[in-house]
Parts: structure tokens; C-alpha cells; sequence
């Protein structure tokens, strides 16, 4: 393979990688993917279909994820380890784009292809792409960052299809888009090519007319909610040369501007760097120090000791009079826990020798503020990016992150992106509180209605509406996305007996 042609190769994927994450440029990714599709259709053999998938997705996950040389660059300990995040990583990675190039390889002698089914063909390319997708985003712990579906997160008014099929219905939905439009440009069928390019976006916009949430009563309740983002450096965070400074920050913009009015205030992830579970002196300095109108939800860790064991606990608390904890339940491998002790013990980034342990079960957490019950569904950083099912419902989702990790690159853009997804599976709006970040809520449609730029410090206060209703995607779970694939065959099935019995007619006459 010529150096010309894998440079190619690598410019594309980084390309397809860097736009996913700007609404404004999602016709380079779809002008990017037409070029990958091309040289995907010339592959001579096996080996080569494999390589120009390989080196494509190396190229896209470093364009998209280069982010992730970040962690090692915090410590000074961690230097020389920064080709695993900037090399090795998306080298890996690049692998899950073989699944679509060579199933393409091997399917392309197919009937279904040699038939010329336009609509047919782009169906199994874009399931085969989804495939791809899908699989990275469930094994090793899954990691469904930038998926196509995530392109359209910052413009809710394109994600409301969401509420129906979830977020992995609207990347594949996408994928479609994209193929359906290239297959069709390259037939020459510059017309249909063009409308379905329109379509679809378009498709997806009728949506946000079909879920109005507009139509509340004028009695429904209330709850103040204020979001703390402290923007405090990773050095001095977990220094503690720097604790009384940094939680007298938070504590300032906490009382900051106070009303009289009962309400809740959420601190970022770890925002307390303390066993808070064993620091009764704290708790009450914390109660000195703040109005008793205010309820504190805050990151945290939890130690548990016993005869056998210790146990660590990344947790996320809400302080009143009592206090309830929730623990994080999906931890960061090489971050929270090192898998392989024993062989990798130098590679574990957070502060700290022990493994921190995982929590049992998701729990929706209920309290009251001044008499106003309410009830939300806690999350801890990147959990927020994985989809949740629970039989109860929540009025509202909190998620406490610190995407200091991720610098100030398209790190914290992405992570946002992907969480603002669950507000809109769920239609529950979104509280987010980052140590440094984006801090924002959103309303149930996805939508951020208050917000805390990246590299700021401040907070966000907002009135939110109480209300619970499940929505299709909670009630049937990703089997609206079988359903959806299912139907999606059948109807471009239909399509290409339609426009083929329409092209013989035409070559009749």
C-alpha cells in the first residue's frame, strides 16, 4: 500500500473524527465519508479492505479522542507515558472500523450488491458501520463516545427522536443518512441524492414537534436549583496544601447572592476530598458555614473497613439532615482501578495506591426542600454517558463531573454531548455540575437553558419544574432500536422494488 494512500487514509479519519464534534461541520463528515466509502470499494483483497478500515479509525480516534493524552500530562510520574493516550490508544481503537470495511469486502459479491439495490446496499454498509459502533460502545467496559448520533447533541431540536429509539437509534439513522446520500451521488442520481440528503435532517426536526412540553399547568411545582462549577486546577485538587482554599471557594459561591428560598446546590465530583462518611467535624463545620436553606449534593469519597478489607468509594452525597450517598458504579479503568494489577500497577493516573470499588445498583434518590418532595437519578462522571434503565422514575438527573482530566481541548464538549443524551431518553432535565468544565442544566428536551463556559468559574441558578412521565425509549428500551432496524429493511426493501420497477419502465419507453 503506497504511503500516499494510508496519509489519505489518516487525513479522512482525522477529519471525520474532528468534525463529529461541531454541528457546523457536519457536511465535512459526510464529504469524508464519501471519499473513505470510495476507497473502501476499490479494496483489492482482504488484507487491504483491513488496513484502509484500520488506518481510517486510527485517524478518527485521534482526531476525535487526542484528548486523552491529557491525563498523563498532569503528573509529573505519568510523562513518559503519554504515547499510550496519544498513540497507542487510537491505534487500538482504529481497529473497530475493520468490522464495516472487510463485512463490505465480503458482502460485496453478495446478490443484494451485484443487483445494484441502492437502498439495500446503504442499509447493510450503515448496519455494518452501526455494528461497529454498537461494539465498542458494550465491550471492555464500552466506550460510546462520538457516535454518530452525537454529532446533531448541541441542537436538541434534531435529538428528539431520541425519546423513541434512544441514542443508538439516531446514530444509525445517521449512518443511513449518510450512505443512503453517497450511494445515490454516485449513481449520478443527483436529485434524490440531494433529497435525501434533506430529508432526513428534516425528519429528525418534525420530532421536537411531536413531544410538546410546553403544555404544563401553572401550578406545577418548583425546585431552586443552583450548579457550583469551583474551575479548580487537578494539581491543587488533590493537594492537600490547597483544601481549606478550595472548599472555601465553593463554599463562597455557594452563599454568593443567596435568597431565602429553599433550594439545593451541587458541587462537582470529588468536590470534598475527604472520607466524608467518617468526617463528623467536616460535616458540621459544612452546616456552620452554610444557610440551613440550602441542601448540598456533592462529590465525595466513602471508605468502608472492615476485618478482610478496605474499600474505597468514588460517591456522590446530599447533605441536610441526614445524609444519603450513592457510589459510583461504573469506574474509569487505569483512572478508579487498574485491571491487571499485578503486571500495570505504574499505570494507574488518580491520586492514590488503592483500587476504588464499585457500587451495587443505580438508586433513585429522594428528599424534600422546605416541604417540596422531590426525587432524581444520580450519576458520576462518564456514567452519565452510558444508558440507564430503572423501574422507577426521576423528576430530574444529576450528574457531578470533573473533566479536568480532559483539559480544555474537545474533551468536556464531548462528554457533555454524550450525557446531554439521557435528559432526552428520559425527557428529565439535566443538572451538571464540573469541577472544571461544562456546567449546565438543561430542560427536558436537551436543551441548555443555564451554563457555565469551559474554563470558568461561577454558578448557574434556575427554577426547575417537577414533573415524571416515562417516555417510549424507557418503557421499551433499546427494543425500539431491533424495531426500528427491522422496519428500516422492510421499507428499503419496498423502495428499491419501487425504483427499479420505475428505472425498467423508464428504459422501456
Amino acid at each position: 500500500m503506497k504511503i500516499k494512500f494510508l496519509f489519505n487514509l489518516l487525513f479522512l479519519g482525522m477529519l471525520t473524527g474532528f468534525s463529529q464534534s461541531f454541528f457546523y461541520l457536519i457536511p465535512l463528515v459526510v464529504l469524508a465519508y464519501f471519499f473513505f466509502y470510495k476507497k473502501i470499494i476499490l479494496a483489492q483483497s482482504l488484507k487491504e479492505s483491513f488496513f484502509t478500515g484500520w488506518i481510517f479509525g486510527t485517524g478518527f480516534f485521534f482526531g476525535s479522542m487526542h484528548w486523552m493524552v491529557n491525563p498523563f500530562l498532569i503528573y509529573q510520574k505519568h510523562f513518559l507515558l503519554f504515547p499510550l493516550g496519544l498513540i497507542v490508544f487510537p491505534i487500538v481503537m482504529g481497529l473497530f472500523f475493520v468490522i464495516p470495511t472487510v463485512s463490505i469486502f465480503l458482502t460485496r459479491k453478495t446478490k443484494i450488491f451485484k443487483e445494484k439495490k441502492i437502498f439495500l446496499q446503504s442499509f447493510f454498509i450503515s448496519f455494518f458501520f452501526f455494528v461497529s459502533e454498537l461494539l465498542r460502545s458494550k465491550i471492555f467496559g464500552g466506550l460510546p463516545f462520538n457516535l454518530s448520533g452525537h454529532m446533531w447533541a448541541l441542537k436538541s431540536d434534531f435529538i428528539q427522536i431520541s425519546k423513541f429509539v434512544g441514542v443508538y437509534g439516531i446514530s444509525f439513522l445517521t449512518l443511513l443518512w449518510i450512505m443512503v446520500s453517497i450511494n445515490l451521488f454516485n449513481r449520478k442520481n443527483f436529485k434524490l441524492s440531494f433529497f435525501m440528503f434533506v430529508f432526513f435532517p428534516t425528519f429528525f426536526l418534525s420530532f421536537s414537534f411531536l413531544w410538546n412540553s410546553e403544555d404544563k399547568k401553572d401550578n406545577e411545582a418548583t425546585i431552586l436549583v443552583r450548579v457550583v462549577q469551583p474551575n479548580i486546577s487537578q494539581e491543587k485538587k488533590w493537594n492537600r496544601l490547597f483544601f481549606q482554599q478550595n472548599i472555601e471557594k465553593l463554599v463562597k459561591l455557594t452563599n454568593e447572592k443567596n435568597s431565602q428560598k429553599d433550594k439545593i446546590v451541587v458541587w462537582p465530583e470529588a468536590a470534598i476530598t475527604l472520607y466524608l462518611n467518617e468526617e463528623k467535624d467536616f460535616l458540621r463545620y459544612l452546616k456552620k458555614e452554610i444557610p440551613s436553606n440550602i441542601t448540598i449534593i456533592t462529590g465525595g469519597l466513602r471508605r468502608e473497613i472492615s476485618k478482610s478489607k478496605v474499600r474505597v468509594f468514588n460517591s456522590l452525597y446530599l447533605i441536610n439532615e441526614k445524609i444519603k450517598f450513592y457510589d459510583k458504579r461504573k469506574l474509569v479503568p487505569f483512572g478508579e482501578f487498574i485491571p491487571l494489577r499485578k503486571w500495570v500497577d505504574f499505570l494507574k493516573i488518580t491520586p492514590g495506591s488503592t483500587d476504588f470499588s464499585a457500587g451495587q445498583e443505580l438508586e433513585i434518590i429522594k428528599d424534600n426542600v422546605g416541604g417540596q418532595s422531590y426525587f432524581f437519578e444520580p450519576s458520576i462522571c462518564f456514567e452519565a454517558i452510558f444508558q440507564t434503565f430503572s423501574d422507577s422514575e426521576s423528576q430530574f438527573l444529576i450528574n457531578v463531573t470533573n473533566d479536568a482530566w480532559f483539559g480544555n481541548g474537545l474533551g468536556p464538549r464531548q462528554h457533555l454531548s454524550a450525557q446531554i443524551f439521557r435528559a432526552v431518553e428520559k425527557s428529565t432535565p439535566l443538572i451538571r455540575s464540573s469541577n472544571s468544565g461544562i456546567s449546565v442544566i438543561t430542560n427536558e428536551k436537551g436543551k441548555i437553558v443555564e451554563k457555565i463556559k469551559l474554563g470558568k468559574d461561577g454558578f448557574i441558578e434556575l427554577d426547575l419544574k417537577l414533573q415524571s412521565r416515562k417516555t417510549f425509549f424507557e418503557k421499551n428500551g433499546n427494543l425500539s432500536l431491533v424495531f426500528l432496524i427491522l422496519l428500516t429493511f422492510l421499507l428499503f426493501y419496498l423502495i428499491d422494488i419501487i425504483y427499479h420497477l420505475k428505472i425498467k419502465s423508464k428504459s422501456y419507453f
